[in-house]
């Protein structure tokens, strides 16, 4: 494997490492020209860069936001707790971070995106430590809030960003690459964290979960390629294929405005849709087993998808990847309605097939827009303010969907859910038009 620069992206030894970057010059040759005895590889491959950022957002999201689905009722327990205070302050914690994630956007597009995730790992692993040692629920309560602060430097919108920083307008593929990864962090996570519990308690299993974080994923970050300042360039080295984006930064409010919509709706509905799924079937009059299948479904065809957009890459645009996503999410809610008056199982399962491909490649198309239509400049800062509002809709899901249930019914429910969906599609719809007239612009002096 190579040895990772601790350099610029644009610096020599990584630019004989780059799959798409033929044009950097390693050593002052001529433009294009190959170095003798160095192989330009497949830009279908994955890098070993990619590969390893996508065992760390494995684990990121494995560590520090899938366990607590198991832990939470073990704490619970064990301290004497209600079940609702415990996933309450989950659920608090993870709005509070939505207040940071521009703050931690701002700080990659100032320092990098390594010294940031590399922080989030040693942050990550002293939170879980000291969340081994909490006694009272005042403890809990900040314990959770510094695990979610965490999570924002150690999830997606960070790896996003350093794929973008590494790779500028080619950093679809890598991320396609990163969330395939990243989508089983659930499926090694759960039955890791079933087996830690059958031989120590929580407490153990959140110091097993602090040392994963500091020797597996800590090394991965510090190896992530920073950012050159030197006397002659304070700012950072110019990557040849940064990207400035579609649209001037005077004309970018509403396209921000359509993405923040469409962000934020897919947020709800997959956060709605993980926290009540066997709430929903239960009103439904189907059982556990099902819902439980139903789960087992959504997480292969998400993976799936992003499978398929890997492979496909730069002959979908990015707005399209949204509107299949927002479509596909409410195609499946659309399932779900249809249930209430058909029997059997094949419309639960028919849901947790389109619903799996929605969300599959929502979390691409968060990375891939705002790179497409605002460029590569301030990419940690955009991305940041949009996941404030993502954030915000996804801690409000669960209790909204609950209180819904309960008020309301799950008829209602069901059309309060199918309403996001449809405003989610035609803010997908928007963003394609403005990218398609975008496009069209940059291209007609060319012509």
């Amino acid at each position: 494997m190579p040895h990772w620069p601790s350099s610029c992206v644009a610096s020599p030894e990584w630019a004989r490492w780059r799959n798409d970057a033929p044009g950097l010059i390693p050593d002052g040759r001529e433009r294009g020209a190959r170095p003798a005895g160095v192989v330009i590889r497949s830009s279908r491959r994955v890098e070993p860069l990619t590969l390893l950022i996508g065992i760390s957002m494995t684990i990121g999201y494995g560590t520090l936001y899938y366990p607590f689905a198991i832990l939470g009722p073990e704490i619970a327990r064990a301290q004497g707790w209600s079940t609702g205070f415990v996933f309450g302050v989950f659920s608090a914690a993870l709005l509070t971070s939505a207040v940071t994630a521009s703050l931690v956007g701002r700080a990659m597009d100032r320092f990098g995106a390594r010294p940031v995730m590399v922080m989030g790992s040693c942050l990550a692993a002293l939170a879980l430590a000291n969340l081994s040692q909490v006694q009272s629920m005042a403890g809990f309560v900040v314990a959770m809030l510094v695990i979610e602060f965490a999570s924002r430097m150690v999830q997606y919108e960070t790896g996003f960003a350093a794929l973008t920083a590494i790779h500028g307008r080619h950093a679809r593929r890598p991320i396609a690459h990163v969330t395939l990864v990243a989508g089983f962090a659930s499926t090694v996570f759960w039955p890791l964290i079933h087996w830690l519990l059958g031989f120590m308690d929580w407490r153990g299993v959140c110091l097993v979960l602090a040392a994963v974080n500091l020797l597996i994923a800590l090394p991965i970050h510090a190896s992530v390629p920073g950012v050159i300042r030197t006397r002659d360039t304070p700012r950072p080295a110019p990557v040849e294929n940064r990207d400035p984006g579609l649209l001037r930064p005077g004309n970018r409010m509403p396209a921000f405005v359509f993405m923040a919509i469409a962000f934020a709706g897919g947020s709800f509905l997959m956060s709605a849709v993980h926290t009540s799924f066997f709430l929903i079937l239960d009103e439904m009059g189907r059982g556990a087993a099902l819902a439980a299948l139903a789960g087992a479904v959504i997480g292969p065809m998400q993976v799936a998808a992003r499978l398929v957009e890997m492979l496909t890459g730069e002959r979908v645009s990015s707005s399209v990847v949204g509107v299949i996503s927002s479509t596909t999410l409410l195609t499946g809610l659309a399932c779900l309605v249809a249930g209430l008056w058909f029997g059997g199982e094949l419309v639960v399962i028919a849901f947790a097939v389109s619903f799996g491909i929605g969300q599959g490649l929502n979390f691409i198309a968060r990375a891939i827009l705002p790179a497409r239509l605002f460029g590569t400049e301030g990419y940690g800062a955009m991305t940041g303010n949009l996941a404030m509002f993502r954030l915000f809709a996804m801690a409000g899901a669960p209790v909204c969907t609950a209180l819904a249930i309960s008020h309301a019914g799950i008829g209602l429910t069901l059309a309060l859910l199918m309403l996001v969906a449809a405003v989610g599609v035609m803010a997908s719809w928007a963003l394609y038009v403005i990218e398609k007239r975008a496009a069209a612009g940059v291209a007609a002096p060319t012509a």
